[in-house]
């Protein structure tokens, strides 16, 4: 919608030129009409970079922009990309954030940090837009990383 070539069908998931016939339409930004403009298209409004520890289990948390109802009632996924290879974890829709099944944060290589993404989808394959970075740390190779310090010292 930034670039002005489409009108977004929301319940479609897909950017067109055509007619998008009872979906919910989002217009492209010179169009005056009342929603118009990617501030209304569904998307990950989380820009927190999180930092994990290696080889624990962490329950992954996005906050979402412009969730329809229609689409609190579908089931919903989180995609996690983290040592080139995609994961896809059952979520849940709690308000406006969702919460990823609990997934084992692993740092396969041999740097200290390793980054990863996280995308929303609904519908079992509707991605929203954006995506939430983060990066999982080798606390026997960094342990100075702020994950690897969050333990309380007895």
């Amino acid at each position: 919608l930034t670039k002005n070539v489409c009108t977004w069908c929301v319940a479609k998931s897909l950017c067109t030129k055509q007619l998008c016939g009872n979906d919910n339409v989002i217009y492209p930004q010179q169009v005056p009409a009342l929603m118009s403009g990617p501030d209304f298209c569904p998307r990950i409004a989380s820009n927190e970079y999180m930092t994990y520890e290696s080889g624990k289990r962490e329950i992954l948390t996005v906050k979402l922009a412009e969730i329809y109802l229609f689409m609190a009632f579908t089931p919903w996924k989180c995609k996690i990309q983290l040592n080139n290879k995609d994961v896809i974890v059952p979520a849940i829709l709690v308000g406006e954030s969702i919460f990823c099944e609990s997934f084992e944060m692993k740092n396969d290589s041999e740097e200290p940090y390793t980054e990863g993404t996280v995308k929303v989808l609904w519908n079992y394959n509707k991605a929203f837009d954006g995506s939430l970075s983060f990066k999982v740390c080798r606390c026997d190779l960094e342990p100075n990383c702020i994950a690897c310090n969050k333990k309380v010292k007895k």
